[in-house]
């Protein structure tokens, strides 16, 4: 998975995983720069998955899911009529959903956590 870290001139993160995982990149810009440590919790909860474990976040705009296997997010339809800019603009970049590996998703926050 390709990633893009910047920081804009206020300090926010900006985050670009590519077009493929969009959602991803809008998810963790968003609650990276509301709560600096989020990366850092989400990674060991992670690592503490085993078997079938499955473990799901849910925010206002996006529900997350991830197993040993595989990690999807996808925009959150039941606060779309409370977001409805957040549905369009992750439908006008084909964005809705995105899914990864596991172990890429752990590089991709291992990456950002070395940023």
């Amino acid at each position: 998975m390709e990633l893009t870290i910047r920081r804009s001139l206020d300090g926010e993160f900006i985050i670009d995983c590519g077009d493929e995982h969009r959602c991803f990149s809008m998810w963790l810009e968003r609650e990276l720069n509301k709560d600096r440590q989020f990366v850092l919790r989400l990674l060991a909860q992670l690592e503490q998955l085993s078997g079938l474990d499955e473990l799901c976040l849910d925010s206002a705009e996006f529900r997350f899911v991830a197993s040993c296997d595989e990690v999807t997010i996808e925009v959150s339809t039941d606060e779309s009529s409370e977001h409805p800019g957040l549905l369009e603009e992750a439908l006008s970049l084909d964005a809705a959903h995105s899914a990864c590996g596991y172990d890429d998703f752990i590089e991709l926050l291992e990456s950002i956590i070395k940023y």
